[in-house]
């Protein structure tokens, strides 16, 4: 295949671009999922650092099959809607194969036509700024409110007076620092804690959802199931199975 008959050959610049942000992984899949570019952080995570393994493979050749199951059905609604999925909170692969947490956003690629011809997509590892960025300082109490109570019934509002900002102001803070909502970040919070006890301990889902500021085993199930892609006992019964 030439360029001129590669749809997707344009595009080749920003894998180039792309290779240079190792906490990014970016992607274009065509319209059954295969993947048709890749970026290096990818490659180097998921194929050993050769992205010519990459190249024609579905999610599910890739991935633990929850994960996959889950980025194929976003891919689905992409390529079927046409619509994007933005700043969407999910579970990805980490060096060294770990499970860890990112933003993920992808769009539909067109043809010249209009036609949807594939599906282009980030994924943004999600580490905690540095205490010296710009705007954490004002931030600091509100921040360590949230990191030392999130297990608590917590209120945005709440929060954001204690930071002596308005809601909307305390938003745009942690938008800019986090490149996430507050409501995101905290649920973040409750989440990485309850990855570390079904990653760690045998307590039932019930007890974890508690200790981890979900009313009830059904809510930390759905928020679970929702930001991960699998039900925590699937996440559970799949750390195991690596051990």
């Amino acid at each position: 295949m030439t360029a001129t008959d590669d749809p997707f050959a344009a595009h080749g610049f920003a894998e180039l671009l792309f290779d240079e942000l190792p906490d990014v992984v970016f992607f274009i899949k065509d319209v059954v999922g295969r993947y048709v570019r890749v970026n290096q952080t990818l490659a180097d995570r998921c194929a050993g650092g050769d992205k010519a393994k990459l190249i024609g493979k579905r999610p599910a050749e890739v991935f633990p099959e929850a994960l996959a199951a889950s980025y194929a059905r976003q891919d689905e609604q992409v390529l079927k809607t046409g619509k994007p999925v933005e700043h969407q909170l999910e579970l990805h692969i980490y060096p060294g194969r770990k499970a860890g947490w990112c933003l993920t956003t992808k769009h539909a690629l067109k043809d010249a036509k209009g036609r949807i011809i594939g599906v282009t997509g980030i994924s943004r590892d999600l580490n905690a700024p540095s205490d010296k960025a710009s705007g954490f300082a004002e931030l600091a109490a509100a921040l360590k409110h949230m990191q030392k109570h999130y297990a608590d019934s917590l209120r945005i509002d709440d929060i954001a007076t204690k930071a002596g900002l308005s809601v909307y102001q305390f938003e745009q803070r942690v938008q800019r620092l986090f490149q996430m909502s507050p409501l995101q970040l905290l649920h973040k919070l409750r989440l990485d804690e309850g990855t570390r006890l079904l990653r760690e301990t045998d307590l039932p889902l019930g007890e974890i959802a508690l200790q981890t500021g979900w009313c009830d085993q059904s809510a930390f199930t759905r928020h679970f199931s929702r930001y991960a892609g699998m039900a925590p006992g699937k996440f559970r019964a799949m750390q195991t199975d690596r051990a």
